[in-house]
């Protein structure tokens, strides 16, 4: 994180009244700057559920060598965020947060750590998460529920700095972040901010509703795909890799906050992994799909129970 300024920082009042001025007209034009409400201590429920379905195909003559198989996973978990500190970086603010996320017992039985979760992170001006700790130690599907609600909440921040107004259009580049035998992945983004309607579930207020279609792409050659840390390993891989992502957002006019987002994910792999001598090779194909979606329980004036 950057280091801090002394002068930049402001606690609770200050920062909230400062959060306030974020939101509204950025002008004459009806431009919308916006970021959510919050204040140090403020406590705010989401409801993330989804499904995340994998089906693989493996072709090898290497009987013993492991690989991944097909899943099936259904999650639900309740997830409460709390600001712990807001202070500003080049006029931007920054969010040191805390995370309390688990399975919705209505809806699943295991009570494990894994299906658990208590994560300390920091989005920082740019909108990207600075620092997550705790995440490791929950399972697979239940991290990328928390991914994903972490990037609908943080929506916010990724928005043009100038504020937008209903039928601006922007394109955005962003690396696929998850490990791959693939190098080279891109997600191409092109989102709109269609307009503003009613909140779902929050008829009283106004909301700015987004669609963001994303497109993967693959930079590096189909016949020499290596990532860095296989080349290290010894291994290179060879193959394509491409998807489809489809989000829609829609955020408070009032709060800031998002009260309602959906994702539809596809994605698919065809790639051979072998030694770097070019033996022992297997060969994978990979079908993944994946939906999400977080609605706002408490936390928002017009939500509190």
């Amino acid at each position: 994180m950057a280091r801090r300024s002394k002068s930049a920082t402001w606690r609770v009042a200050g920062c909230a009244a400062l959060l306030a001025g974020w939101i509204g007209a950025a002008g004459g034009d009806q431009r919308v700057v916006l970021l959510p409400r919050l204040q140090v201590g403020q406590a705010i429920k989401y409801d993330v559920h989804g499904r995340v379905q994998r089906h693989v195909k493996t072709e090898s003559r290497v009987a013993s060598l492991l690989h991944p198989g097909d899943a099936q996973s259904d999650v639900a978990m309740a997830l409460v965020f709390t600001a712990k500190e807001i202070h500003l970086e080049h006029g931007r603010p920054v969010v040191v947060a805390r995370a309390e996320f688990g399975a919705d017992e209505a809806d699943s039985p295991d009570k494990s750590a894994s299906a658990r979760g208590n994560v300390e992170f920091t989005i920082a001006g740019d909108g990207q998460v600075a620092k997550a700790e705790g995440l490791d130690e929950v399972a697979p599907e239940m991290q990328l529920a928390w991914q994903f609600w972490l990037s609908r909440f943080a929506f916010g921040w990724t928005l043009p700095a100038e504020g937008a107004k209903p039928g601006d259009k922007w394109k955005t580049e962003e690396a696929e972040k998850s490990p791959s035998p693939i190098a080279g992945l891109e997600w191409e983004k092109e989102t709109t901010y269609v307009g503003n309607d009613k909140c779902p579930l929050i008829p009283a207020e106004t909301c700015a509703s987004f669609l963001t279609r994303a497109t993967l792409k693959q930079k590096s050659s189909a016949k020499d795909a290596t990532p860095e840390d296989y080349r290290l390993h010894e291994l290179r891989t060879s193959g394509t890799a491409k998807g489809t992502n489809e989000i829609v957002t829609y955020i408070s006019l009032k709060s800031g906050l998002v009260v309602r987002a959906t994702e539809e994910t596809q994605q698919s792999m065809d790639v051979t992994i072998a030694k770097a001598d070019g033996t022992n090779g297997v060969h994978y194909t990979i079908e993944a799909s994946s939906r999400f979606e977080t609605l706002l329980v408490t936390g928002g004036d017009s939500t509190e129970k």
